[in-house]
């Protein structure tokens, strides 16, 4: 039976472009993926695609020995099954990306094995237990081919496997030196955050093709424990969130300077990154143009943004109250550079009422769209609590905490309380950085989270640091 690795490649990533060409270890990347996976022997095909921009990826890997296809950019399960359509159907493809350098070998010998010892046909490293980065699939040359004869629809083209998930079940797979949590340890290369991390792993390595996956991520894993614990999940369904999440009013600012240092702007987001903090939180509206500052173009994707939309004009007609709505978020969009925003919310529940809830719908509508994740509110004033539940589909909540406690008053925290029981997921807005307020909101049992207003990175690591020992 012969085994054969396919690994995808493509120079137009959308969050890190010609990162398949970008040197580690005194190799492109792609080469560097394609020899850890060959070393014991393995066929080793790279596909690529017959885009111009790839002829770059093709002339290197001839250059060098390493066999590759060219196909459809889109169709990526095309691509897989033409770069096998010489094996036997009982022959063993073995899916890899060519972003992830440190899977190798001996990850896809443990993969197999096990697929083999449970008899499933399709089986794959769990994203959920394994950190990302540290992943293969193996499946059969015949399950290939059907799925490419019957998926049709473009989602499972471009992803390749999905079909085979969703007709043959699979074995989920957590190898034996798992480091854990999937977040903090997270190699692949997907922004240049990573890439940089993933080539301080491979710098002072001898032989970089040989060296074990365990030993890289032994490593990796020493390195992320010395910043300090990680960001805690909260208890809730849904996308994940973090109990603490980075807020945006004083990020940049230190000392008496009235204006944003950009270096420390960097410096506390990329923290918020390495310590697993989900989201930031842009609780006015121009400080999205701070969470760009901060991602781009080193961490693009890596922390959920959730945005406070401005201040709605009331008088107006319904249909200039939609176009508010449009224009705040598409705005969201461009400062961020992304269309997504894990969140939007209203900055009253009144802003939400608007224009007989034309507002409310509007904003809805790109949460059908996908292209923002959860919708809300932040509250301004207690009264406003006793109307939420006339919101439907209501994700999220903001309540302001500090030197005012009237949120806390038993018959306003009852209603809260129940909306956390419907699922709406409740961030505490403390007003500063400190890790005493910090845990005070988090003490209570219907905040999910609380928005921490650091400054420094310094001020963020003090309130994580709090917040996983208590």
């Amino acid at each position: 039976m012969r085994t054969r690795v396919v690994i995808q490649s493509r120079l137009s990533s959308s969050r890190l472009p010609g990162k398949a060409l970008m040197n580690v270890a005194g190799m492109p990347l792609i080469e560097l993926v394609a020899r850890r996976a060959s070393r014991t022997g393995y066929e080793v095909i790279v596909a690529t695609s017959v885009e111009p921009y790839d002829d770059r990826i093709a002339t290197h890997l001839e250059r060098v020995g390493i066999p590759v296809m060219r196909g459809s950019l889109d169709d990526v399960l095309g691509r897989f099954v033409e770069a096998t359509a010489d094996l036997a159907p009982g022959d063993r493809v073995v899916r890899l990306t060519g972003d992830n350098p440190v899977a190798d070998a001996a990850l896809v010998d443990e993969l197999i094995d096990a697929v083999v010892a449970d008899g499933h046909t399709y089986g794959r490293i769990d994203t959920e237990r394994v950190a990302e980065g540290i992943s293969a699939e193996v499946f059969t040359a015949e399950a290939l081919r059907e799925a490419g004869e019957q998926a049709y629809l473009p989602y499972d083209r471009e992803h390749v496997t999905p079909w085979l998930r969703r007709e043959l079940g699979e074995l989920l797979f957590a190898p034996a030196d798992n480091p854990g949590d999937p977040v903090a340890y997270r190699c692949t290369t997907d922004c240049l955050n990573d890439y940089d991390r993933i080539s301080r792993l491979f710098d002072d390595e001898p032989d970089p093709v040989g060296v074990p996956w365990s030993r890289l991520v032994a490593k990796l894993k020493n390195a992320v424990d010395a910043l300090g614990p990680m960001a805690r999940r909260a208890d809730r369904p849904g996308p994940r969130l973090t109990e603490v999440v980075l807020g945006t009013r004083r990020v940049g600012y230190t000392g008496h300077s009235e204006t944003r240092d950009g270096s420390v702007v960097r410096d506390v987001f990329a923290q918020a990154v390495n310590r697993g903090v989900s989201h930031v939180v842009a609780a006015d509206p121009r400080d999205t143009e701070v969470v760009r500052q901060g991602t781009l173009p080193a961490l693009q994707q890596r922390l959920g943004t959730i945005v406070r939309l401005p201040v709605l004009a009331h008088d107006a007609t319904p249909r200039h109250l939609i176009t508010q709505v449009r224009a705040a978020v598409e705005r969201a969009f461009a400062d961020v550079g992304q269309r997504k925003l894990a969140g939007a919310v209203f900055s009253s529940v009144d802003d939400a009422f608007a224009g007989d809830g034309a507002t409310w719908k509007r904003l809805s509508d790109y949460k059908l769209a996908g292209s923002v994740t959860e919708i809300g509110v932040s509250l301004r004033d207690t009264q406003e609590v006793a109307i939420l539940d006339q919101l439907p589909g209501l994700d999220l909540v903001i309540v302001p905490l500090g030197r005012d406690d009237r949120f806390l008053a038993q018959a306003i925290a009852d209603r809260l309380d129940d909306l956390a029981a419907q699922g709406v997921t409740i961030l505490a807005s403390v007003g500063d950085a400190t890790a005493g307020a910090a845990l005070a909101a988090l003490r209570v049992p219907w905040i999910d989270a609380v928005i921490v207003d650091a400054a420094t990175a310094d001020d963020l690591d003090g309130v994580l640091d709090a917040a996983a020992d208590r």
